[in-house]
């Protein structure tokens, strides 16, 4: 927020409660804003912290109310969006997303509000509106980490692997989650068909932590669903791929498909020990 013709007075007042709610004395913090508008009641910008104060110590409505009152001087876009997060953090999406869109209409390059645009657009299940503000996110913040997580998942939904790959990409140097990544980036190159890249990847993510049931219960929650659509019976393909190969030399794809059965079954060391095997025989 630009703060502009307010008196001098005022403004020592606001920095000295910056300051207290800087060392968390958030009570001195509010009656030193308060006082800022006894004096200067069109101070947007002190309402904008006393809602942040009350947000941040779970008095929703009262934030709600200061918001509000803060928007009949003037509809800031940094309002908006905080009052738009307040109804976001209660899961009222539809009333998130008008508040969050009317910030864009003051700022359309406001990038908190295009990456609440979008969440609030995914939580209501509309993916295609999603993928726009996220991209719009991503021209601002090439590697926004949460704005290019969604979009891989969106696109990997959507089976358009290579985009997931890309935004993969420009997250994959600040992500902590190094295993999770692995695994998506051998999702995608196995449906690409570059199954060395894919088992490159996926012997990466298993070697790094044959265990990871996090990761698992992740990506259930992600994606098993419509793997199961893909796929079927699991057991029942695992079974029938491990019969074909006593008959014959497994190709690489389905080494590396066998592989990614155990993966969605969370049986790691299976998964593992098949990747190693065929390494140690290639040529």
């Amino acid at each position: 927020m630009t703060i502009s013709a307010v008196p001098v007075e005022v403004m020592n007042i606001y920095n000295r409660a910056l300051d207290y709610s800087i060392r968390g004395d958030l009570n001195t913090a509010l009656n030193e804003y308060k006082r800022a508008l006894d004096i200067y009641p069109n101070f947007i910008e002190a309402y904008n912290n006393i809602g942040e104060i009350y947000s941040r110590t779970g008095k929703n409505d009262m934030a709600i109310s200061v918001y509000q009152k803060a928007l009949r001087i003037d509809r800031n876009p940094r309002l908006l969006l905080n009052l738009g997060v307040e109804y976001y953090n209660h899961m009222d999406y539809k009333t998130a997303l008008n508040y969050f869109k009317e910030s864009l209409v003051k700022k359309p390059e406001f990038l908190e509000g295009n990456f609440y645009t979008g969440m609030a657009s995914f939580n209501l299940k509309d993916q295609r509106m999603a993928e726009n503000y996220f991209k719009n996110v991503v021209q601002l913040d090439n590697k926004h980490l949460k704005s290019n997580y969604l979009l891989s998942y969106i696109y990997y939904d959507w089976k358009q692997y290579d985009k997931t790959i890309l935004h993969l990409n420009n997250i994959k140097d600040i992500a902590d989650d190094k295993v999770f990544l692995n695994k998506y980036f051998g999702f995608c190159y196995y449906h690409l068909g570059q199954y060395n890249d894919a088992l490159n990847h996926l012997n990466m993510a298993v070697k790094a932590s044959p265990n990871y049931l996090k990761f698992k219960d992740y990506l259930e929650k992600l994606t098993f669903e419509n793997k199961l659509k893909e796929i079927g019976d699991i057991d029942a393909r695992i079974l029938e791929m491990e019969k074909m190969m006593m008959n014959r030399k497994p190709e690489l794809r389905e080494m590396t498909r066998l592989s990614l059965l155990y993966t969605y079954k969370g049986e790691f060391k299976k998964a593992e020990d098949i990747l190693i095997l065929y390494k140690k025989k290639m040529p």
